[in-house]
């Protein structure tokens, strides 16, 4: 079984929709310790990696 941590990291394989970004949130608040800090650092990735419109509709809907 994968970790949350693992899954989050899988997101980053394809290209970063709002569908990914909507699923690394929701991986992030189901986990805790040091796998959600960890998981919370993959938000910097998506601040350089994913396109702007897909930003903006993440600042629009509260993930980041």
């Amino acid at each position: 079984m994968m970790t949350h941590l693992h899954q989050a990291q899988a997101l980053f394989k394809e290209h970063l929709t709002i569908e990914s970004l909507r699923h690394l949130d929701k991986l992030e608040k189901l986990t805790s310790g040091e796998e959600a800090d960890q998981i919370g650092e993959l938000w910097e990735v998506v601040m350089a990696d994913a396109d702007e419109a897909v930003l903006e509709q993440a600042r629009e809907e509260g993930l980041i």
